[in-house]
């Protein structure tokens, strides 16, 4: 019933900060218990579940929701650089119809991607497809990130949760770029043609 409003990965959250804030009540702890019934308030709104809309005409789509930061190049790659928030969509899709492959994955700690030592520290994945490599940086207030199943995905499928942190869209050179830098971009959108 709930899986139509809250995604499964943020079911368990919500649910535990619910009953803590319930007991907190109880117990007689009003401002713990006022804050963290915010704190589920904020979760639902972290883990709602928002529909995407895939541009089927697109080569590649962009697999979160949220900020071109930056866009970069070399001879043989353009790459993409997504900063994601907890106020975008949390949903990790599919940037192309592609068999998906789990390259690497790194346990960390959640370091402010502000910090220096974050990029070698914090929680990273990077996943691969056809003509793509996305590389997820996790940051401050985030959820753990989950390994996907390695198998052929449809453009814009839901592959896991992905609530704050950073991804590198790596794409091959003649893929034609459709962003620009500070746009904010939603989950499904073109990213190039």
């Amino acid at each position: 019933m709930l899986d139509k409003y809250i995604l499964k990965q943020g079911q368990k959250v919500a649910l535990y900060l619910f009953v803590f804030a319930i007991f907190l009540q109880i117990v007689d702890l009003e401002f713990l218990s006022v804050l963290l019934f915010f704190t589920f308030i904020l979760a639902l709104y972290v883990y709602r579940v928002k529909e995407v809309k895939v541009d089927s005409e697109a080569k590649i789509v962009s697999p979160v929701s949220g900020t071109v930061e930056a866009i970069d190049f070399n001879e043989q790659y353009n790459f993409v650089y997504l900063n994601v928030s907890l106020f975008d969509s949390s949903i990790l899709v599919s940037p192309e119809d592609s068999t998906l492959k789990v390259e690497s994955i790194k346990r960390g700690v959640f370091l402010s991607l502000d910090e220096k030592s974050a990029k070698s520290l914090n929680e990273q994945m990077s996943l691969k497809t056809e003509n793509t490599t996305m590389k997820l940086l996790a940051s401050f207030a985030t959820a753990q990130l989950n390994k996907p199943i390695e198998k052929e995905y449809s453009k814009g499928e839901a592959l896991e949760v992905f609530t704050q942190g950073e991804l590198i869209l790596r794409l091959k050179k003649e893929c034609k770029v459709a962003l620009k830098i500070g746009q904010k971009v939603e989950a499904g959108q073109t990213v190039c043609y």
